[in-house]
């Protein structure tokens, strides 16, 4: 049976678990705030290219007008760009991260 006075083997000190479950929370922050500036900066990256995308678009529609554009060449009914700016939700994420560290 277990006797609570006797010196258990291999145990540590409180404190030297305090100052682990410290360092392992840092660690945590850094990890969370590299993370979330990573993200930010692919939603940037994202919506940039989606900007660049659609000004080819625009472009090349321009070029193609006199055959209907780009849907027309293609012969494609329903040949559309659909813009879906999934950065602003990244963002919001990587705001709330950095809110929690």
């Amino acid at each position: 049976s277990w006797n609570p006075n006797e010196i258990i083997s291999g145990a540590r000190e409180p404190i030297y678990n305090l100052n682990r479950i410290i360092r392992l929370q840092a660690v945590l922050e850094i990890i969370t705030n590299q993370t979330a500036m990573a993200l930010d900066l692919l939603a940037d990256q994202s919506t940039q290219m989606r900007n660049a995308i659609f000004q080819h678009l625009m472009v090349l529609d321009y070029l193609l007008a006199e055959e209907g554009g780009v849907s027309g060449k293609l012969n494609e009914s329903n040949c559309c760009l659909q813009i879906d700016d999934n950065g602003k939700v990244v963002k919001q994420i990587t705001q709330e991260m950095r809110k929690l560290a």
